[in-house]
C-alpha cells in the first residue's frame, strides 16, 4: 500500500503506484528547468505503465531569483493538472526568456499566451506546500524524494540515476 502524498495536487500516474517520486520545484530555477526535462523523459514510461506515481510541488520559496516563479504559480488553476503540466513544461523550455523579464510582462504572457489569471485559492494551496516543505526541512529546489528518500538534484541525482533508484525500487515490489 502505497504511502499517502501531502499535498498531491498535482499528482501524475496510480495512487497506489509501487514507486511515488515528489518533487519540490520552482518555475524559475534553471536546476528545475533541467530536472523537469529529466523527469518528463525517464518518468513518462513509468507513470503510463502504472508503476510511478510522480507528484509535483511548486515551491514558492522566498528567494528574489525565486520571485517570478511564485508570480506564474499564482496563475495556475490546479483544477486542471494536466494543463498546468504542459503549461509548466513550456515555460521551462523557454525559462531564459520571460524569468529575464518583469513582473507586468510575465503576467501579459500569462495572460495573452496561456489565458491565465491570478487564482487566489492558489495561494491556500502555495501556503500548504511551503508549511510542508517549512516541515521536512527542504533547503533547495529542486528537492526529490523517490518513496521517502531526499536527493539533491543535480548533486545527487542525475538522469541516469533516477532511472536507477526508480528500478531499484520496483525490484522491492
Amino acid at each position: 500500500m502505497a504511502k499517502t502524498i501531502e499535498n498531491a495536487f498535482l499528482s501524475y500516474g496510480e495512487k497506489d503506484a509501487a514507486v511515488q517520486v515528489e518533487v519540490f520545484l520552482n518555475l524559475a530555477c534553471p536546476y528545475c528547468a533541467t530536472w523537469f526535462e529529466i523527469a518528463d523523459q525517464q518518468l513518462t514510461p513509468y507513470i503510463e505503465e502504472g508503476k510511478v506515481r510522480y507528484v509535483i510541488k511548486h515551491y514558492d520559496k522566498p528567494r528574489e531569483m525565486l520571485l517570478y516563479g511564485t508570480l506564474v504559480n499564482l496563475h495556475l488553476d490546479y483544477n486542471e493538472p494536466n494543463r498546468i503540466y504542459e503549461i509548466m513544461k513550456e515555460l521551462f523550455a523557454k525559462q531564459s526568456e520571460w524569468s529575464e523579464s518583469d513582473s507586468d510582462s510575465i503576467k501579459q504572457l500569462l495572460i495573452e499566451k496561456y489565458g491565465l489569471k491570478e487564482e487566489p485559492a492558489t495561494i491556500d494551496l502555495s501556503l500548504k506546500i511551503t508549511d510542508e516543505a517549512i516541515k521536512r526541512q527542504v533547503k533547495m529546489v529542486p528537492t526529490v524524494y523517490i518513496n521517502e528518500k531526499e536527493f539533491q538534484f543535480p548533486v545527487e541525482l542525475n538522469a541516469d540515476q533516477l532511472k536507477e533508484e526508480v528500478e531499484k525500487e520496483l525490484t522491492y515490489v
